[in-house]
């Protein structure tokens, strides 16, 4: 799925959420295999697609994570969700991607995320 996505060819901009991510980091907690690959599908479209691609990574503290509106976590330990927070900074810090952003929500309001994150796209 993720290399079909990555796939198309197009000039257009590409804006990642962590959704390519997750299998980094889900794989391995939960379902029991490597989800390594997917910086190996980064790494055939990263010099291709260098200047158009970008990821941006909302992170936020394992207590608010849990309390997601749609009842989706993995995992409603704090435990858990906190080594799947450490899990996704390890495979942020791992992709190839160069335009990349990590921001951390704890702290900042939806507006100053937006504008970070504007900001950094404008860049």
């Amino acid at each position: 799925m993720f290399n079909l996505m990555i796939d198309s060819k197009t000039k257009r901009d590409f804006i990642f959420d962590r959704s390519h991510l997750g299998e980094a980091v889900y794989a391995p907690l939960y379902r029991k295999y490597d989800g390594d690959y997917v910086f190996s599908i980064e790494e055939k479209y990263v010099d291709e697609l260098r200047d158009n691609l970008f990821l941006i990574v909302l992170i936020n503290d394992a207590e608010t994570v849990i309390k997601r509106d749609d009842g989706l976590s993995f995992s409603i330990d704090v435990t858990d969700k906190r080594r799947e927070i450490d899990y996704f900074i390890e495979a942020y810090n791992r992709s190839n991607i160069k335009n990349k952003i990590l921001i951390k929500c704890e702290d900042s309001s939806i507006e100053e995320i937006n504008k970070e994150i504007m900001d950094f796209i404008k860049e």
